[in-house]
């Protein structure tokens, strides 16, 4: 492998070290908008570039939508067969690797794991299955209480030959230690934070026959609650013994005060690994915004995104295109928000899109490709099962994405099959529709917009209370990092005096994030208090 000299690729100095590095093993610590997926793409591609046969790498991301985004940047840098490149989820290798391994096995709908557990007598199928996922990924150790549960779970699994989505990674790391060879050079794995400890040891089994090449941001650590942790990437160097580690020092998305003031917040945590990146571009803002209630709350976000799709200038951070509503996000920390939001949207002209996991559809749409002919193309076979479903847009989508994924032919269906059950909320966007995107700050991760509002924007919510009254400060403050560092521009933190939870108005007070962020870097803004007139529907006002 050449050194950093021969790359070709306008990158900075620690980005050209990070995707040319000679070491085996190579940590980057790449905080947000330091250029994470360029650096991976540039990677891959390097190694492609010199001498690595494309059957060699794997990339590992979190999402099919990262996978997608990484596989069609390489694309453009390199002239590989498309369908050659491996970059894929966590489970999607791993179920790939079972299926090579020559293990017999079926992977389960969530319909039959509750089916299962139903059949247990449990009538709160949903957080049983929540439980025991906790359990096998590593976040949370065997109650006695909940053995027999977790034990019946297992044998109505093994009665069926199935495996459930946390079994994929438990099996790939037993068949890897058994000596199954996955066949790869080398590895690279995107959000390193992120991974639980049965994911960790998958990469650790990789490394005996692979070089490791890991990035991410332990600062953007946020799925503790499914087994995640920054763990793994504190302790690279310990794992990988003479790794090298690479840190990207500037942040070419946000303006300067949104940088510097996502990093006084996040400076408050402990753990950490070092120096903030610093901003590359001036400018940016962030309003704090008082308003009565959730109503006026959704409100005001609907009229400020109108007012400001009429002033490019006001929205602008380094760049001359013209505004788009897919430049907007609303964020939130608890999909029970979304309610008036949707309403407020619906009685707007403003497209939008609320960014959830789909329900049952996509198991019941895998149950029945799993029983139909093939016939035609892929496609045409997915379009029927889809219309015998009956399935709506956001299904559809998921499906007809996952298609350009899988071979053409009887195998392609069996294998698309198993991938639906893999996607999560996240795959559920289109990057490329200009609607407005409303979402969790989770599914918002790896994600940009030129203008973020934060809604909910109160003690309870950000950071969020549990029902039994603890709250992960560093979690959360993480997680409201990633949130406010979504944003080019302009962010805004909105919260409401009074909300209703439960079926009740209750007072609200704001986050106590608030006071985190030097006050230089805060506008602030109260809503009129009196109740506003209602405003006439201006249909069609951005429709072409």
């Amino acid at each position: 492998m050449s050194g950093a000299s021969s790359m070709p690729f306008a990158l900075d100095d620690g980005q050209r070290r990070a995707a040319a590095s000679v070491a085996r093993y190579i940590l980057v610590v790449a905080g947000p908008g330091s250029g994470k997926t360029r650096v991976l793409s540039h990677r891959f591609a390097h190694l492609l570039q010199n001498g690595s046969r494309p059957e060699d790498l794997l990339a590992i991301t979190f999402t099919n939508r990262a996978a997608l985004e990484m596989r069609g940047r390489i694309e453009a840098l390199s002239s590989v067969e498309p369908r050659s490149l491996e970059i894929s989820t966590f489970h999607s290798f791993a179920l790939r690797l079972l299926k090579k391994s020559g293990l017999v096995f079926r992977l389960v709908t969530r319909i039959e794991q509750k089916e299962i557990l139903k059949g247990a007598g449990v009538k709160d199928a949903d957080g049983a299955l929540e439980r025991i996922s906790a359990i096998k990924n590593g976040a949370e150790a065997m109650p006695p209480d909940f053995q027999g549960l977790f034990e019946t779970y297992a044998e109505g699994l093994e009665k069926t030959g199935g495996l459930d989505l946390d079994d994929l990674i438990i099996k790939a790391v037993e068949a890897v230690e058994n000596g199954v060879d996955p066949g790869k050079a080398h590895v690279l794995v995107d959000e390193f934070q992120d991974i639980n400890p049965a994911q960790a040891r998958l990469v650790r089994g990789l490394a005996k026959d692979a070089s490791i090449f890991a990035i991410g941001d332990p600062d953007q650590a946020i799925y503790s609650f499914r087994g995640g942790s920054s763990r793994a990437f504190l302790d690279f160097e310990k794992d990988f013994p003479g790794a090298e580690v690479v840190r990207l020092a500037k942040n070419y998305r946000s303006g300067r005060v949104i940088v510097e003031a996502s990093n006084a917040l996040i400076s408050r945590n402990i753990g950490r690994m070092g120096d903030d990146a610093s901003a590359i571009t001036d400018g940016g803002e962030i309003t704090e915004v008082e308003c009565r209630n959730e109503a006026a709350e959704a409100s005001f976000i609907v009229k400020e995104i109108e007012r400001l799709m009429g002033g490019l200038s006001s929205l602008t951070v380094g760049k001359d295109e013209d505004a788009r509503f897919s430049d907007f996000a609303v964020l939130y920390r608890t999909n029970r928000l979304s309610e008036s939001l949707k309403e407020a949207f619906e009685k707007s002209s403003i497209p939008f899109h609320i960014v959830a996991h789909p329900g049952p559809g996509l198991s019941e749409l895998a149950a029945i490709l799993r029983s139909t002919a093939f016939e035609g193309t892929l496609k045409e076979t997915v379009e029927r099962a889809l219309k015998d479903l009956g399935a709506g847009e956001e299904i559809t989508a998921m499906a007809l994405n996952a298609v350009g994924s899988c071979e053409d032919g009887a195998e392609g269906l069996k294998t698309l099959a198993d991938e639906l059950l893999l996607l999560s909320p996240p795959d559920n966007l289109d990057i490329k529709a200009d609607k407005v995107n409303i979402m969790t700050m989770h599914a918002a991760k790896g994600l940009e917009w030129r203008c973020v509002f934060v809604a909910g924007f109160e003690d309870g919510l950000v950071p969020f209370k549990a029902r039994d009254g603890n709250i992960d400060f560093e979690e959360e403050r993480r997680l409201f990092y990633v949130g406010l560092t979504r944003a080019l521009s302009k962010a805004y933190l909105i919260h409401a005096k009074e909300r209703r939870a439960y079926g009740e108005a209750r007072e609200a007070k704001v986050s106590p994030f608030l006071g985190e962020i030097p006050p230089e870097f805060l506008k602030k803004v109260t809503l009129d208090k009196k109740p506003a007139l209602r405003r006439p529907q201006q249909k069609g006002l951005f429709e072409s």
